[in-house]
């Protein structure tokens, strides 16, 4: 480790198995402080890049975002119900800031326009779960010393806002046209899975592979089988019942890999795009199921069930999305 003038400012050269690491500063202070926090950073594995000298109080941030956030995930997500969704918006957020930047770059004026950014395709729902998984990262570092201040972020309201779009059979159709064309046989499956059971992405990966004959049996009379989700949001378990093409499908084919992982998210971003289904997602499969449930007169209440929603207002919002579908309710009211 060194400490040289450099011009107008000092430069901290340091070097560790056979990298190396400059950054030239004001003063021969600030070059000094530097020096010893690029000690203490490699001593415990963090990149020194990560450390960023606050020139107002001397104090700095001494990891970067994917360090504090292994830690946060360490503490609070592993091994808990809701990891597989915690994982993907870590995911995101890697993505989108980069797991190297230091924590303390993560300021209020930051946030707020990367809220900005995700408002052009996502729901407020989905952009505050994205937030909540920064500010417990950020209050982490906070609370072991790494962030000096805490950045305000503002929970965004979710009245009236959230959108309950489903696919059309057109749509379904195109979908997986092109997930065949693409040799995506996997997403294929798994979307059918997805919209002809409701499960979500993450059921799909714990569902028990044994399937149920269930009692009741198909107008043709053939038998009908279910698939027994254990581990649901509501936390009631279930044996939800098969269409043919799911039951074939689940029968041949163990599912392993989340949807959401960088692969096949890609490959879904493509087609959404070149189809103009941008502004849906893949928990849109399982809104169609719910709103096909409804349109085709199961109950209501037999669709909260199926959906394991916990209030029959959730189940609800379902028949708002086609009023057109409530007319043939006056044909049966008139007949004699």
């Amino acid at each position: 480790m060194s400490i040289n003038q450099r011009g107008s400012g000092w430069e901290v050269y340091v070097t560790s198995n056979g990298h190396r690491y400059r950054k030239t500063v004001t003063t021969k202070e600030d070059a000094t402080l530097l020096e010893a926090q690029w000690k203490h950073a490699l001593v415990n594995g963090v990149d020194p890049y990560t450390v960023e000298l606050n020139q107002a109080t001397g104090t700095t941030s001494s990891c970067g975002l994917g360090y504090a956030m292994d830690k946060t995930y360490d503490k609070y997500w592993r091994d808990s119900k809701n990891e597989p969704a915690v994982i993907n918006l870590m995911n995101a957020l890697r993505e989108y800031w980069g797991k190297g930047t230091a924590i303390n770059r993560i300021d209020t004026p930051a946030i707020e326009a990367w809220v900005e950014e995700m408002k052009h395709d996502k729901k407020n729902g989905t952009i505050n779960r994205h937030l909540a998984i920064l500010r417990k990262t950020l209050k982490w570092a906070y609370n072991n010393n790494k962030l000096s201040k805490m950045p305000y972020i503002e929970t965004l309201s979710e009245v009236g806002t959230e959108r309950l779009d489903w696919f059309s059979e057109e749509e379904e159709e195109q979908i997986l046209t092109r997930f065949k064309e693409l040799g995506e046989e996997y997403l294929h499956d798994y979307a059918i899975v997805s919209v002809d059971t409701g499960m979500r992405a993450s059921e799909v990966l714990k569902y028990n592979p044994t399937l149920v004959p269930l009692k009741s049996k198909r107008k043709d009379g053939s038998m009908v089988y279910g698939v027994h989700v254990t581990d649901r949001k509501n936390g009631k378990p279930l044996i939800v019942p098969l269409t043919k093409r799911a039951e074939v499908i689940l029968r041949n084919r163990k599912f392993s890999t989340n949807v959401h992982e960088y692969t096949h998210r890609k490959v879904w971003d493509q087609v959404r795009r070149e189809l103009g289904l941008e502004d849906k997602c893949w928990h849109t499969w399982r809104h169609t199921c719910a709103t096909r449930l409804v349109q085709r007169g199961l109950p209501i209440e037999r669709i909260q069930k199926w959906m394991g929603h916990s209030t029959i207002a959730t189940t609800l919002k379902y028949a708002k999305l086609n009023p057109n579908d409530l007319v043939n309710g006056v044909d049966l009211l008139e007949e004699r």
